[in-house]
């Protein structure tokens, strides 16, 4: 073959490449930047959290209105329990923050209006986090229940080589024996056509995957003496 005709090659095998990856960049580029920073993220995982079951080794930070001897912050122990000086031990374990403010409030004399409780620390239960996401794999608190979209926010959104068309969550269902469950989430979908369907509410101890795209792939694989004419072209792509 005569060098005309290998780089002729070089570009005819570059265009296939690109042909086959036609219409995805665009796409992903948009959901990328949809998974920014959110400006109601604090109020939203503020709201998730009103649902997050409170267990060993939470820890809460309790405020009582004119009563700073009872507020501070108070570690749930082993049996489930936190210290309240001389009102006792409180169970805890297996309620909701709006039950422990009830629960505060009954015990100690007080309105609920007058009682704060939240979580300074989540440690009890854990997401799991795999693939194509910022920071790789990982485990992170879980807060309550929050949505996908809301989790890969809270985590720095998706690599680079992410494909979001290729995003599940897998609920293993181990503690009940119940059979797994996997939900196909579709970030397209729900961030460039506001249809929130597949937005699975997280439970504790879910599985969230994140696939890599086809151009990823490819990048890898690619031979070195093709890649400055693959490269090229792809820089004219939008």
């Amino acid at each position: 073959m005569n060098p005309g005709e290998a780089r002729s090659s070089c570009g005819l095998l570059a265009l296939l490449l690109c042909a086959v990856l036609t219409g995805c960049t665009t796409d992903r580029a948009g959901v990328k930047q949809s998974l920014g920073a959110d400006r109601f993220a604090n109020l939203k995982h503020a709201d998730a959290a009103a649902d997050y079951v409170v267990a060993f080794p939470d820890v809460l930070d309790v405020r009582i209105a004119n009563r700073p001897e009872l507020s501070g912050r108070f570690a749930v122990g082993l049996t489930g329990r936190i210290q309240m000086g001389d009102y006792g031990d409180l169970r805890v374990d297996g309620r909701t923050l709006p039950e422990i403010t009830r629960l505060v409030a009954e015990e100690t004399g007080q309105i609920p209006d007058d009682v704060e409780v939240r979580v300074a620390e989540f440690k009890s239960q854990q997401l799991f986090l795999f693939g194509q996401v910022v920071g790789w794999q990982r485990s992170v608190p879980y807060l309550g229940q929050e949505t996908v979209l809301d989790l890969l926010r809270r985590v720095g959104g998706i690599a680079p080589g992410a494909e979001p068309n290729d995003v599940y969550v897998v609920r293993a269902h181990v503690a009940d024996s119940q059979r797994p469950e996997v939900f196909h989430v579709d970030l397209k979908a729900i961030l460039l056509r506001h249809d929130d369907k597949t937005n699975v509410r997280l439970l504790p101890f879910d599985q969230i995957y994140v696939g890599e795209s086809r151009q990823a792939q490819i990048d890898r694989w690619v031979p070195p003496w093709l890649r400055p004419v693959y490269e090229a072209l792809w820089g004219i792509r939008p």
